[in-house]
């Protein structure tokens, strides 16, 4: 199993989920290129889905890897479906978990999409737009060295949809999301394309997990998602919003190896 982390988060995210499903599977957990405890110089423009999921397949095949399952949360289960699209035969099964494929709402970045969208769906647009609006206001406070907006501006504003009152994450999760602050500026970077019609050409045995309190932009992208994918499996964990994976560790990590045994 090999897992890919998010934007502000690294390879600590999948803790809970590495320990109850090493018994099982053989778990690798890593950093992806700006995060701890990477040490990069650069400023984010140079990590892309792209060039992640490039990363990716060579961190398979330089470790020997045979067939994979992958799992990705939220950016990185942006690059863990569009690497599943490119790299097929790699692949023994896919899981995202709130994945953040921004293009299942939009095709492009347009003023043109951005207004279709909010036609189609309002509550979704509106809570995309506040994802974007946290996104620049936290890369503005990074910069001016504040390392607490990762998780009070990003999180809470952007990613929860301003859901207050969480329930208490895993250990060190505001150290980490502080230490990797910076690395929200790689969402502002162009995304690959992968619509609904790439997706539906993904043959590699999926599972779709979100939490039910998500925002309405990511929830509608798992939806999306969910029914898309050829055969895909879907799973909605109560009482936990985009960072389920740390607010029910344990229900994230017995739905994923219900699946994965299934597809072992």
């Amino acid at each position: 199993m090999v897992f890919v982390h998010g934007t502000v988060c690294d390879y600590r995210a999948w803790s809970a989920q590495a320990a109850a499903l090493s018994p099982s599977f053989r778990t690798i957990a890593y950093s992806r290129r700006y995060a701890r405890p990477n040490e990069r110089h650069g400023d984010l423009m140079d990590s892309t889905v792209q060039n992640n999921s490039a990363d990716l397949e060579a961190l398979i095949k330089g470790l020997g890897l045979d067939r994979v399952h992958l799992v990705g949360h939220s950016y990185g289960g942006f690059i863990a479906a569009y690497f599943a699209s490119q790299h097929p035969d790699l692949l023994r099964s896919l899981v995202l978990v709130n994945a953040a494929v921004a293009t299942m709402l939009a095709s492009g970045t347009s003023a043109a999409a951005s207004l279709g969208l909010l036609l189609r769906s309002p509550s979704v647009a509106l809570s995309a737009r506040r994802l974007i609006n946290a996104t620049s206001a936290t890369i503005k406070a990074a910069d001016g060295g504040d390392r607490s907006a990762g998780e009070k501006i990003y999180v809470q504003q952007g990613i929860q949809g301003g859901r207050t009152g969480l329930p208490a994450k895993q250990q060190g999760f505001s150290e980490m999301v502080a230490e990797n602050v910076g690395t929200v500026k790689e969402t502002t970077n162009p995304f690959p394309q992968l619509s609904v019609r790439e997706v539906t050409n993904i043959r590699t045995p999926t599972l779709v997990v979100w939490g039910e309190l998500s925002a309405p932009w990511d929830s509608r992208i798992s939806e999306v998602l969910a029914k898309s994918i050829p055969g895909c499996e879907s799973t909605k964990i109560t009482g936990a919003g985009h960072f389920c994976l740390v607010e029910k560790p344990g229900e994230v990590s017995d739905c994923v190896k219900k699946f994965l045994l299934s597809h072992s």
